[in-house]
């Protein structure tokens, strides 16, 4: 299928799926990528794992569907509208079970399959980070994106301004260091700073133009605006998005001046509000 909305860690690239693995996904009776094993719902939330992920897939599964309610109410509430149903399959994607294959999904709704089914890479053969708050980042990181069509605001799912909005929210979600491997705002200080401000790339998989989303994000929230707020405001542009909230026109001058002189060396160069 194409329209995939892609979380990747820098320099990640998923494994192609195997020829047993696209045949058990068609001999399952869902309509998914990864033939999946339900473990519960909660709420609007399912849950499912791939059996071929064993014992240790159960376990995260399992100990994910217990960590879903919380990101999701919050994402209710910074983008403030009410969700709907999604279905979050654990998968195979990296084949490492690390979670280095990332994420993704098909819609930014609350559609009917595929739009709505979220695909996280399984996490926990990974050592660096705790697991499951690697998965509940991945997951929370596709789910943004699902409240963005809703909301209607500009948020593009997708798009540059999403896809930083997207990590952003994964990282208030999940504690600091967790998603450090997916860090995208250095990327955009090692570019020079240019101008994704005034413009949106319609790509999520260019690290210069989401850095520089997720470092405005970041920005504002030193500014002493709320998630909610920043959110809300939403706008097809960062600078749209800045005159909502400020009612200056200067977004792109302002972020450059409010960086210079600082060390870009993760998504937040301000201190505090997170990752």
């Amino acid at each position: 299928m194409s329209n995939r909305r892609e979380l990747l860690p820098r320099g990640g690239k998923r494994r192609e799926r195997t020829a047993d693995q696209i045949a058990r996904a068609k001999a399952s009776a869902a309509s998914l990528d990864y033939p999946a094993t339900q473990v519960g719902q909660t709420g609007d939330i399912t849950v499912a794992y791939d059996s071929a992920l064993g014992s240790r897939g159960l376990a995260l599964a399992q100990q994910f569907l217990g960590a879903v309610t919380g990101p999701y109410n919050d994402m209710q509430t910074f983008f403030g509208i009410s969700g709907g149903a999604v279905e979050v399959v654990i998968a195979p994607l990296s084949g490492n079970n690390d979670g280095s294959g990332g994420a993704y999904h098909y819609g930014c709704d609350f559609g009917p399959a595929p739009d709505s089914v979220l695909y996280l890479d399984a996490t926990f053969a990974n050592t660096s980070v705790n697991p499951l708050n690697l998965e509940v980042g991945l997951y929370v990181a596709e789910l943004s994106e699902c409240f963005m069509g809703p909301q209607g605001g500009g948020w593009g799912c997708g798009f540059s301004n999403g896809e930083g909005l997207s990590r952003f929210c994964a990282e208030q979600e999940t504690p600091a260091g967790t998603l450090t491997g997916f860090a995208s705002g250095p990327a955009w200080a090692q570019a020079g700073f240019p101008d994704w401000v005034t413009k949106t790339e319609q790509t999520d998989q260019d690290d210069v133009s989401t850095g520089c989303s997720i470092v405005y994000i970041y920005w504002m929230r030193s500014l002493g605006f709320s998630i909610p707020q920043i959110v809300q405001a939403a706008g097809a542009t960062l600078s749209a998005n800045y005159q909502k909230l400020t009612g200056k026109t200067s977004a792109y001058q302002d972020l450059v001046a409010a960086v210079k002189g600082l060390t870009v060396d993760s998504d937040n160069p301000f201190g505090g509000g997170g990752s």
